[in-house]
């Protein structure tokens, strides 16, 4: 009987722990399946993401460089900046020092963890534009999604405290009120609304100026009821640059006063001087072509001479690539050779675009400095377009390549001459420009 008695007790003392074993493991079951994953901190790594970490890369080489007035944190609506949105950047932000940190398809969890690993190293913006979140909507409830959003501010806040936040509300998306996502997006924004402070955190929500009266969303506004087209950037620019001027400062870029120096059909107002390189007009666009055999380089000059103005148009190297250059007040000396300023155009390792050469002392002028220099001309593209702006005001020159100053020098010539593009010679190559305008400023007193 006391063996039965024991043995009775000991079944029961097992039981006993296997229950709570079992209760253990069922609230840690359950506590796995309340885990908000909209606020875990995790990079994308599968087997597909090589482009992500890539992307990822690119941002840090970029905000290691400094100058990042401006931040657009984001998925793929703020990478679109880059796509649909690419001329609006040009105008409203290109100098504004602002850096594009959207990645398609990113959801909270990585924008988090892409600010804990160099995307806010070394920086002080005086703006941080925010809007995320719709990609959680298929995973997460509104209220996970927008903790990971408050998440996301404070971790600005704290790594930026000088930095303002403006919070955007999740734009609508679906044809309807009644789409699935779109509400869970309204349910989030009703959530995140209460993180603006009025002080350093702001939250605007301007998704209905994408919608008609009744909340339609039109694909002649997002073409798949998810993403933007060019006109909707601007929607998107118009509504945020209250925000933008207040505290970033500066102004959106304005074609006003240009006048087209290239009709985009002929060479009429054009001349090629000195050796013997081909330019031909090719749909919109002038073509260069090096003849590796001349002994002089190539210059196509405006018939007019030009003093003070901004000089805008865009410019792509053939393959191979080759050296070019822009010239600026330049004259003709008596062998038929070119002499005056010129804005180098040079895709090379030696990160010489921007840079403003002058032929007639046969020297550089000395624009930025050092590291600065060479990672503002750096940002010059070998297979794909680049912006060129050229600002020559009396003694003053600056110049920009994709919107990024490259130099900004006072001289002691206040010059009058004419404006040419550069073939220069040596091996095979093509250059491309097109886009060629320019605005006459007053000449100086």
């Amino acid at each position: 009987m006391i063996l039965r008695d024991r043995v009775k007790t000991f079944l029961l003392l097992l039981c006993g722990l296997l229950l709570t074993a079992s209760l253990t493991s069922l609230s840690q079951a359950e506590e796995a399946v309340k885990k908000n994953t909209a606020i875990e901190s995790v990079p994308r790594c599968g087997e597909k993401d090589q482009w992500w970490i890539d992307r990822q890369d690119r941002f840090n080489q970029r905000i290691k460089q400094g100058d990042a007035d401006l931040l657009m944190i984001g998925d793929s609506i703020t990478h679109g900046w880059e796509g649909a949105g690419k001329a609006v950047w040009q105008k409203y932000y290109a100098k504004r020092s602002a850096v594009n940190l959207g990645i398609g398809g990113d959801r909270t969890q990585h924008v988090l963890w892409r600010l804990d690993n160099g995307n806010l190293e070394g920086i002080s913006p005086k703006l941080a534009v925010v809007m995320i979140g719709t990609n959680n909507a298929r995973d997460n409830q509104p209220e996970e999604t927008a903790e990971g959003i408050k998440q996301i501010v404070e971790k600005l806040r704290k790594k930026l405290p000088k930095t303002k936040v403006l919070l955007l509300g999740i734009f609508p998306r679906g044809e309807t009120n009644e789409d699935v996502l779109r509400k869970k997006n309204i349910a989030v924004n009703q959530i995140i609304q209460k993180l603006d402070d009025g002080k350093n955190v702001f939250y605007f929500d301007f998704g209905d100026q994408f919608l008609t009266e009744d909340g339609t969303l039109s694909k002649e506004v997002m073409p798949d009821l998810l993403h933007l087209n060019s006109d909707s950037y601007v929607i998107w620019a118009e509504a945020i640059e209250p925000y933008v001027a207040k505290y970033v400062g500066g102004e959106p870029d304005s074609e006003e006063g240009f006048a087209p120096l290239f009709d985009g059909k002929t060479l009429d107002g054009w001349h090629q001087e000195g050796g013997s390189a081909t330019y031909e007009v090719k749909e919109d666009m002038i073509v260069g072509t090096v003849n590796p055999k001349a002994q002089k380089n190539t210059f196509l000059c405006t018939d007019k001479t030009y003093a003070n103005f901004v000089l805008k148009l865009e410019v792509k190297m053939g393959q191979p690539t080759c050296n070019s250059g822009i010239q600026i007040r330049s004259h003709l000396r008596p062998n038929g050779t070119v002499f005056g300023y010129q804005c180098e155009l040079d895709p090379s390792e030696r990160s010489w675009s921007g840079g403003i050469y002058d032929e007639s002392r046969r020297g550089w002028l000395s624009p930025l400095k050092g590291d600065e220099c060479r990672r503002a001309r750096a940002t010059f593209n070998r297979n794909d377009w680049n912006t060129v702006e050229i600002r020559a005001d009396g003694t003053s020159i600056q110049t920009w390549i994709n919107g990024v100053q490259c130099s900004n020098l006072k001289d002691d010539k206040d010059a009058e001459g004419f404006i040419g593009l550069q073939v220069h010679t040596g091996k095979e190559g093509q250059v491309f420009w097109r886009k060629i305008r320019i605005k006459e400023l007053p000449k100086s007193e």
